[in-house]
């Protein structure tokens, strides 16, 4: 008799024929069909962190600048003259010219004075300390298994 290790189905019913392992005709034997199956899970796992600060840096430093002075003069113009009726301020180049009015008891409106303030601006160079700041992020990531913090590289 032939041995046969054939697992197909066609070599198992070879096998449980040489056996003497044959159905009868009406007869229904039962095989389980099994099919095993995976379960797949995600569990989160922390295996480090990421925190980020801030330095800020701050360096003294001397720079040229300008700056513009403005410088204004008064200067009162005696005018005495009698008008009719008051009038505004007006502007005359850089200087502007304010009236200044009075009545007296005659009733008669006088101009007593201008007052004539002039702006000038002069560039002046100037040197002064200033201090400027710098500010560096600095990332550092979690070692779980040092335990400690430890620098990210820059790029």
């Amino acid at each position: 008799m032939t041995q046969h290790n054939d697992q197909t189905p066609a070599g198992v019913v070879a096998q449980r024929q040489a056996a003497g392992n044959t159905l009868s005709e009406g007869e229904t034997r039962v095989l389980p069909v099994l099919e095993e199956q995976l379960e797949i899970r995600k569990v989160p796992v922390e295996t480090g962190a990421v925190r980020v600060r801030k330095i800020v840096h701050e360096e003294n430093r001397t720079v040229d600048l300008t700056l513009m002075q403005e410088e204004v003069s008064v200067t009162r113009v005696p005018v005495n003259k009698v008008v009719e009726n008051t009038f505004q301020p007006r502007q005359e180049g850089d200087t502007l010219v304010i009236p200044i009015f009075e009545e007296v008891v005659t009733r008669h409106l006088v101009l007593v004075e201008e007052v004539r303030i002039t702006t000038r601006r002069n560039p002046e160079a100037s040197r002064q300390q200033v201090t400027l700041k710098r500010e560096e992020a600095v990332v550092e990531r979690y070692d779980a298994a040092s335990g400690s913090w430890k620098p990210e590289p820059t790029l």
